[in-house]
C-alpha cells in the first residue's frame, strides 16, 4: 500500500514538472519574411517584407489567439496545442478568389524566439496548397 502511494505521488510530481516546463508563449510575437514573387508587398520581383503578428494565449496544453497576416486580416487560431517547447496551431483563411484555405503552423519556442514552419491546405491548389513547400519563419516576442 505504501509503495503504491509513493508511486502515485511520484507520478503527480512528474505531471506537475512537465507542466512547469511547457513553453510560456502567451503574448505578442512578430515574424517578417521576404514576400514570394508577386506576393503581398513583393510586387513582380518579390522582396518587400511580409509581417505576421501572432497574439497568443497559452493555457495548460491549449493555445488560442489570433494571427494577423501580411494583408492585415486577423484570423482566429484553431487546433492550438503546446507540448513542452513544441507548438502547433492552424488558421482558416479565405483567399482573394474566395477559396478557403487552412494554414498549419508547427514549431518550437525558446525564450523570446519561436521557430515556425507553415504549410497550406486547400485553396486554389487543392490539398497541398498549390504545390507550395512549407515555409520557415522566426517570430520574436514583443515586449
Amino acid at each position: 500500500m505504501r509503495l503504491k502511494m509513493v508511486g502515485v505521488a511520484v507520478s503527480a510530481l512528474c505531471i506537475i514538472a512537465v507542466s512547469a516546463f511547457a513553453a510560456d508563449i502567451t503574448g505578442t510575437w512578430v515574424a517578417e519574411m521576404a514576400a514570394p514573387k508577386g506576393g503581398p508587398g513583393g510586387g513582380p520581383g518579390g522582396g518587400g517584407p511580409m509581417k505576421f503578428t501572432f497574439n497568443l494565449k497559452a493555457e495548460d496544453s491549449s493555445l488560442s489567439g489570433t494571427v494577423v497576416g501580411p494583408t492585415g486580416n486577423e484570423n482566429e487560431i484553431i487546433e492550438g496545442k503546446i507540448d513542452g517547447d513544441k507548438v502547433s496551431f492552424a488558421v482558416k483563411v479565405v483567399n482573394p478568389m474566395g477559396n478557403e484555405m487552412k494554414i498549419n503552423y508547427k514549431g518550437t519556442a525558446s525564450g523570446d524566439e519561436m521557430k515556425l514552419t507553415f504549410s497550406m491546405e486547400g485553396g486554389m491548389g487543392g490539398p497541398g496548397g498549390g504545390g507550395m513547400p512549407p515555409i520557415e519563419m522566426v517570430a520574436k516576442r514583443q515586449k
